[in-house]
């Protein structure tokens, strides 16, 4: 996959989650060219994700 910081190799892992009572199959993927975990940006398709890192506060609508 290539990414800002060049190609890398990742595993892509299945996970469940709830969110309002409906449960969701969203991919996870991990690897060593991203310190972060990346949860399944398509299920962001029909949601809004706001992220405001200096107050602490995710929210997911």
């Amino acid at each position: 996959m290539k990414t800002a910081r060049g190609e890398f190799q990742f595993d892509v892992y299945e996970g469940n989650v709830i969110f309002d009572g409906q449960e969701m199959n969203i991919p996870v993927v991990v690897g060593d060219g991203i310190p972060e975990i990346l949860i399944g940006l398509s299920w962001l398709e029909d949601r809004r994700l706001v992220v405001d890192k200096k107050a602490g506060i995710l929210t997911l609508e």
